[in-house]
């Protein structure tokens, strides 16, 4: 398993992006810790295709929660 470099600090938020390979494919994540939606959530994209693959965000009108 390989793991990426993650990021700091936003302006008003703080997020950690990375990789990681699975299975051969490389998938992307973006985990936010302090979110203006109210609560830290997770998405994960493929990198070879761009496709949301998970995403645990607050909204009710998201297809993916």
């Amino acid at each position: 398993m390989k793991i990426g470099p993650r990021t700091g600090e936003m302006e008003n938020h703080v997020q950690h992006l990375w990789t990681r390979e699975i299975n051969g494919v490389q998938f992307r994540f973006h985990h936010i810790k302090a979110s203006r939606l109210g609560r830290p959530y997770m998405t994960v994209w493929r990198w070879d295709t761009a496709e949301l693959v998970r995403c645990s965000c607050p909204r009710p009108d998201c297809p993916f929660a």
